[in-house]
């Protein structure tokens, strides 16, 4: 597989599309230089440019000059890619960068696919998987929380922990393995017990890293934060105050929300996915009765439900079954808001207080209380999740469920350990429990998984 990918020369345009000041395109592989020399004009010659030095010239066609450019060459080893490579910055704007692009297809290279100057970086030993997969993860930031996370990644911190544990199993399962090799003198290398507190120890090291997915899913993907409640409590209303701005139809009239509308919201570097629902009522109206059906099951994917309430009205049968079916959904943070304070006040807040939940108090239309609001969502997330005192935290659905398969086949290797069984029998789980972690860093991979991953990047990166 790496040869076939590594054979062609790849180009693409590595700027998004659009007027701007600057386009940048890449060049990648064996025929880079030959094909920079063919179309670029500096003033010195081309193989007398050093690496790594912006050089200015002019980009001809066979019909005359195309643009005037800054190029940039980078020479084997020393480049993103372990190849020689080139980066044109031209004049923004879609036609000229476009131009130059198809000057270096018509002149020999190809069209890169998603990721694939990343992937060849990967193939030739620049950087790991994780530390790959960590690229797509920056470019993506919108928090400081999840380029904080990316950034760490990508600096190889998780990957020094994975090498560390894989250090630590290939140690125990070469003894085991060493035992196989004079199986017929008996001899016992490694003391079970101690074989037993080796494997216990690893075991703590991957739990310690699987429990920090919950805070790395939300820095990667943010807080999903869904508002519930009956019709006409201020559901948009809230929404609208909190990301500033008029998103979500708000009318005096009952069941406006038809759909879950989902804006984003920066909160202090955390990312919050707030979620506008429709009133949860009884109805025959089948249009109403999809929008219930997605307002619930937003709330069972919600990270923290914010069941809203009217200050300036009573509490009745459909607030009740709201918050029943609120408590049937496991494992939810909820928060009790009361919104209408700008109104005269009867809801009777004993009646919520049953579980001794905190309350607050809220008026969308007037902005009074959303500051504490926010606080105390933002609080309530870096309280459960400690998001910023961990430097390693395990961003990726992959990575975790890499590290379920290990935590198994750890699990089981005690079994057998207990069991007292011959080595082999061991051996054979603690090596799944090493070809799980090497599919974490790319140490044992498949092309299948590469595709998946690569296939999510921009092109040019």
């Amino acid at each position: 597989m790496k040869e076939s990918i590594l054979d062609d020369t790849i180009a693409a345009i590595s700027t998004p599309p659009g007027q701007g000041a600057i386009s940048i395109v890449r060049l990648s592989g064996a025929m880079t230089f030959d094909i920079a020399k063919k179309i670029f004009k500096p003033k010195e010659k081309f193989d007398a440019i050093a690496s790594w030095k912006a050089t200015l010239g002019k980009i001809y066609d066979n019909n005359g000059e195309i643009d005037e450019v800054i190029l940039i060459k980078f020479k084997s080893p020393n480049s993103y890619t372990k190849e020689d490579m080139v980066e044109i910055n031209c004049h923004g704007g879609v036609y000229v960068s476009r131009r130059i692009l198809e000057l270096i297809l018509d002149n020999g290279a190809r069209i890169a696919q998603p990721g694939e100057f990343t992937l060849r970086s990967f193939l030739n030993g620049r950087m790991d998987l994780s530390r790959a997969e960590a690229v797509a993860d920056l470019i993506q930031s919108q928090t400081e929380v999840s380029l904080q996370a990316s950034l760490n990644q990508l600096d190889g911190k998780l990957s020094e922990r994975i090498t560390k544990i894989r250090a630590l199993i290939i140690n125990s399962a070469s003894l085991l393995e060493l035992e196989l090799d004079f199986s017929e003198e008996d001899i016992e290398f490694v003391n079970r017990q101690e074989l037993l507190k080796k494997i216990n120890k690893i075991k703590e090291e991957v739990e310690n890293l699987i429990v920090t997915y919950q805070a790395g899913r939300i820095a990667r993907e943010g807080v999903k934060l869904v508002i519930t409640g009956k019709a006409n409590v201020g559901k948009s209303s809230l929404l609208n105050r909190l990301v500033r701005d008029e998103r979500a139809i708000v009318t005096d009239i009952p069941g406006t929300t038809r759909d879950a509308l989902e804006v984003q919201l920066d909160i202090q570097g955390v990312l919050f996915r707030i979620v506008d629902t429709a009133g949860l009522k009884k109805t025959d109206d089948q249009i109403e009765m999809e929008g219930i059906r997605r307002a619930e099951k937003h709330l069972r994917s919600a990270d923290i439900i914010v069941h809203l309430f009217d200050g300036s009205d009573e509490l009745d049968e459909n607030d009740f079954e709201i918050i029943k079916k609120i408590e049937n959904i496991p494992n939810k943070k909820v928060l009790r808001v009361v919104n209408k304070t700008d109104l005269l006040q009867i809801l009777n807040r004993s009646r919520l207080l049953a579980n001794s939940v905190q309350i607050l108090s809220i008026s969308a239309l007037l902005g009074s209380g959303v500051k504490q609001f926010e606080d105390f969502v933002l609080q309530t997330v870096l309280k459960d999740e400690n998001i910023f005192s961990q430097q390693v935290i395990v961003t990726s659905i992959r990575h975790y469920n890499a590290l379920k398969k290990v935590l198994e086949s750890l699990n089981r290797a005690v079994d057998e350990i207990k069991k007292e069984v011959s080595p082999e029998f061991i051996s054979v789980y603690l090596r799944d429990a090493l070809d799980s972690l090497g599919e974490i860093i790319g140490a044992v991979t498949s092309e299948d998984i590469l595709n998946n991953i690569f296939s999510k990047f921009c092109i040019g990166k």
